[in-house]
């Protein structure tokens, strides 16, 4: 009975794990697709309002907002710390907006020039299958699974290609068109007709109501995507400048071991254009025994105490002694004997440590033989200065000596593990330190600082993106209500749309009408989410102090957020570009299904019983 129940168990367990990941397949295909339909009928909607553009004045303005966005955006990819202050924003900021105007005049030129050889809806069509083609390629469908490696490698780059192409010319030309088309509609029947349904009075109130939740619904995705994914890049901004402050840019290691020539090493490798300063290093492992007879283990960072401070930050984060004691030789100047060490205030703390005390550093190897095998090896060091940082794993853990006392430690010869680089700018760092490895050549490479915690930022990296992905759903609820309320429009203004249409409206016009009146819903919640998302983010610590004053209670303790105390937040132009994008995709594409409906009225049918 017993095994019957456990096999009973194992199918079961194993039919549900078929049936969560044919769930998941379809969930993955449905969002696909419904990504494809939004697209596919913004890139309609773009259309008609791209044909409507008759002024070159709206041509020019629109243009120019486009092209500011994307200078915006290529300065937040390519030159991220360029916004941090300084004049480099001042120098920056013309030349990409003239690089950005000239590609979207090139842009709005290709998609005019498609607009005047291709059809009605026919570049929408092709935008669609241009959709699909890219996906195909791209990702790994099963029709395509037959093919080799390489093969599918190359598929993918073209893939990855086209639907790059793709979305530059709906964004550098289609985009700023349509604009422009949707400017120039002002003061039209159709804009007047759309502006009246919108704010509809009287018996059409509750259709007010409705589209005012819309613009809520719009508002409140953007303004929650913009504030999350800001208060996540802050997060990330601090630990990442916490884990630069106690490490170098990149270090160069020897793929043969410890390295004895490091004078010359460094020479050449501060001799490579974007290097500020480097510092040779030594590591090892070892414990320090406490007053008490307790034991820590502890890493033993050999330094330069005359360059170590170009390269880190370890200088600053000193709260009590001095680096430059790591240089005096034990009984030299009148210190303790002992070499000098740094360590952290919580490793002091816990071991009651201070500044000229003695420590006890125990190395598991390398001591006298004993029948049970070797001993333990000691070596007295005093200490010379604490530091303080926000990572409460490093403050307990990494000690710093001079590079002749961790020799000593390892008893090696004069030979270092490695050199420390800084670099002028740590966001292209691996740059650097690619030409600095091209410049020394074998046996010699480089690590990146990305590279000693790659699993720490691609667990950021996948929660930024599917904290993206769940909060997007916000805005996507929001398109369908914006579709719900011009179908609840339509119907409730079938005998106005068969009357217009009686005298001679076209049915172009009509889609027109519903294109206008979603258009302007996204674009006013879009417009204020984004607002409303900078001003909560820019004021976060003010809200952090106002709830923890209403309710009591500490918001971030430090002790578990690594010493940060308060909420901290970065805006990314790329993000709130593409929070932008996306809003507007969604109500531009939830008006298409209404519109055509409306379009297609039979005049007759809807006055039949007028």
């Amino acid at each position: 009975m017993t095994e019957l129940a456990a096999r009973i168990w194992e199918v079961a367990g194993a039919a549900g794990g078929t049936l969560a990941l044919a769930f998941i397949v379809a969930l993955a295909l449905g969002l696909l697709a419904l990504a494809g339909m939004f697209v596919g009928a913004a890139v309609v909607v773009l259309e008609r309002f791209a044909r409507q553009v008759r002024s070159a004045r709206s041509v020019v303005l629109a243009g120019l907002l486009v092209a500011l966005g994307v200078a915006f955006v290529a300065l937040q990819t390519e030159l991220p710390d360029v916004f941090e202050g300084g004049d480099g924003l001042a120098r920056a900021l013309p030349l990409a907006v003239g690089a950005a105007l000239a590609l979207v005049a090139i842009g709005m030129g290709a998609v005019a020039l498609l607009l005047r050889w291709l059809g009605d809806r026919t570049l929408a069509r092709l935008a669609v299958a241009a959709l699909g083609i890219g996906l195909v390629l791209l990702l790994p469908v099963p029709p395509l699974a037959w093919l080799g490696a390489e093969a599918r490698s190359a598929l993918a780059a073209a893939g990855g290609a086209w639907l790059a192409l793709g979305t530059l010319l709906v964004v550098l030309g289609l985009a700023p068109l349509g604009l422009a088309g949707f400017l120039d509609l002002r003061g039209s029947a159709e804009w007047f007709i759309a502006a009246r349904y919108l704010v509809a009075k009287r018996r059409q109130t509750f259709i007010s109501v409705i589209t005012g939740i819309c613009i809520a619904g719009v508002a409140a995705g953007v303004w929650l995507i913009i504030t999350v994914l800001s208060v996540m890049n802050g997060f990330e901004r601090t630990w990442r400048e916490e884990i630069i402050g106690n490490r170098a840019h990149l270090t160069v290691q020897s793929g043969l071991g410890p390295f004895g020539d490091y004078e010359q090493v460094l020479a050449r490798v501060l001799e490579t254009p974007g290097v500020v300063a480097g510092s040779p290093f030594v590591q090892a492992e070892g414990m320090v025994r406490g007053r008490d007879g307790e034991i820590v283990g502890v890493r033993v960072q050999g330094v330069d105490p005359a360059r170590i401070g170009d390269v880190t930050e370890l200088r600053e984060e000193l709260v009590d002694g001095s680096l430059d004691d790591l240089s005096l030789a034990p009984g030299e100047g009148g210190a303790a004997a002992g070499h000098g060490i740094v360590v952290g205030d919580e490793l002091a703390g816990a071991l009651g440590l201070a500044v000229g005390d003695e420590l006890l550093l125990v190395s598991p190897f390398g001591g006298p033989p004993t029948p049970l095998g070797a001993s333990p090896r000691l070596m007295r060091f005093r200490i010379a200065g604490i530091f303080r940082s926000s990572l409460f794993q490093g403050d307990e853990v990494i000690t710093y000596t001079s590079l002749r006392a961790a020799q000593e430690f390892k008893r090696s010869d004069d030979v270092v593990d490695g050199i420390e680089v800084r670099t002028t700018d740590y966001y292209r760092s691996a740059r650097v330190a690619e030409q600095v490895q091209s410049r020394l050549g074998f046996p010699y490479f480089t690590r990146d600082w990305k590279e000693f915690f790659p699993a720490f930022f691609q667990a950021l990296k996948t929660e930024r993106v599917m904290m993206f992905v769940l909060l997007t759903m916000i805005m996507v609820v929001a398109a369908f209500a914006i579709v719900v309320t011009l179908v609840m429009m339509i119907m409730e203004k079938a005998s106005d749309i068969a009357i217009l249409k009686a005298m001679g409206a076209r049915d172009a016009s009509i889609e027109r009408i519903f294109a206008i009146e979603g258009a302007l819903i996204g674009l006013v919640g879009t417009v204020i989410g984004v607002l409303t998302g900078i001003a909560v983010t820019t004021r976060l610590d003010w809200i952090q102090h106002r709830v923890e004053d209403v309710f009591g209670i500490d918001a971030l303790p430090a002790s578990v957020y690594q010493g940060v105390s308060e909420l901290p937040a970065q805006l990314d132009a790329v993000q709130i570009a593409a929070v932008v994008g996306i809003a507007m995709a969604l109500a531009l594409g939830g008006t298409w299904i209404p519109s055509r409906q409306g379009a297609r009225l039979d005049p007759v049918e809807a006055l039949r019983y007028e």
